[in-house]
């Protein structure tokens, strides 16, 4: 009779519990794709949005008389812009934080638009409901992703 090989099966079996061990480590790791809550930023941004909103409230209140134009306001862009790119710079220096770093881009994208827009002539009351609207929802899909992140991502 032929004698059997008893390591290929303990060998099996071990492998095995490697493999199941393996498996409940992994199960129990969590594994973040995006950044941790950054307060800094979330209140940077709570800023910028109330700066917008006062500046938005007073060119409604400017409308059609000669205050409107855009050298009359040209301070808030300078100022929005600096305050967009110090928060663009933060949130570009924390790991995994691609998905805000865009929507923060996309807001100064937005921010070029209104004063190309404003460069061009005073704005409507109309036109300004429009650019309050796009500008909040990018304040608000940024919140969202903190808010996302704050919960830690779940």
């Amino acid at each position: 009779m032929m004698k059997m090989d008893r390591r290929m099966p303990r060998f099996t079996v071990f492998l095995v519990s490697v493999c199941f061990a393996v498996m409940l480590v992994a199960s129990g790791c969590a594994v973040k794709f995006i950044s941790g809550y950054d307060e800094a930023t979330d209140k940077a941004v709570t800023e910028l949005q109330q700066k917008m909103e006062t500046h938005l409230a007073t060119l409604e209140s400017v409308d059609g008389l000669p205050e409107c134009t855009y050298e009359n306001h040209k301070q808030f862009y300078d100022q929005a812009k600096m305050d967009i790119n110090a928060i663009a710079v933060r949130a570009a220096a924390i790991p995994k934080n691609s998905i805000i770093t865009k929507e923060i881009a996309l807001l100064s994208s937005n921010l070029d638009n209104f004063e190309k827009l404003h460069k061009i002539s005073c704005l409507s009351t109309d036109q300004i409901t429009l650019v309050r609207s796009h500008f909040n929802t990018s304040y608000t899909a940024i919140h969202k992703q903190l808010e996302f992140a704050k919960r830690g991502g779940t």
